[in-house]
């Protein structure tokens, strides 16, 4: 009787412990205040690859114009 107290005393202080540290550690990657759909992340992933596509052709169409204006 003795041993198996003095066991359950020694996991409920191992769980204790586990539970602060656990606690302590964790950080919410999420906020709480604010939730982002699967959908809403597609389209903002979609918008910045459009955007990164328009900034690369442009960035071609500079250096086609700069050649004929240096003509």
């Amino acid at each position: 009787m003795v041993i198996k107290s003095y066991i359950d005393n020694i996991r409920k202080k191992f769980m204790d412990i586990k539970k602060k540290i656990n606690s302590s550690c964790a950080l919410d990657f999420f906020s709480k205040e604010m939730i982002i759909t699967k959908k809403s992340l597609y389209q903002n992933q979609l918008k910045y690859i459009y955007q990164k596509q328009s900034i690369s052709n442009l960035d071609s169409k500079h250096k086609e114009w700069s050649k004929f204006v240096d003509s």
